[in-house]
């Protein structure tokens, strides 16, 4: 079998899928990143502690808010901020998308 690559943590593959969908469950964004559900719970959780999002009880759900402003700690990004990174990253699978093989 070949080895699956990406280039994101799973914490940027969490964050990114709670950005395009606050209300997704832990078992739904386990499923969509290949994590287990036990690994996003705890991501979440320290995503939460650390400031980067916030968890609100919705009925016997819980829904999530980015914190789009927090930036991104390596200095690497310099002050790209979490807004910044996904809106990016979203249009590049955008363009993904729509682009025909050749």
């Amino acid at each position: 079998m070949p080895k699956k690559w990406n280039f994101l943590s799973n914490y940027g593959l969490v964050l990114t899928h709670l950005f395009q969908n606050s209300e997704a469950t832990l078992r739904e964004i386990a499923h969509s990143t290949d994590l287990t559900e036990r690994a996003v719970y705890q991501i979440v959780r320290e995503l939460e502690v650390n400031g980067f999002i916030g968890k609100r009880r919705v009925g016997r759900r819980n829904t999530y808010t980015v914190n789009e402003g927090a930036l991104l700690s390596f200095p690497v990004y310099r002050n790209l901020n979490i807004a910044q990174m996904v809106k990016a990253l979203r249009l590049i699978m955008d363009e993904s998308r729509t682009s025909v093989p050749a």
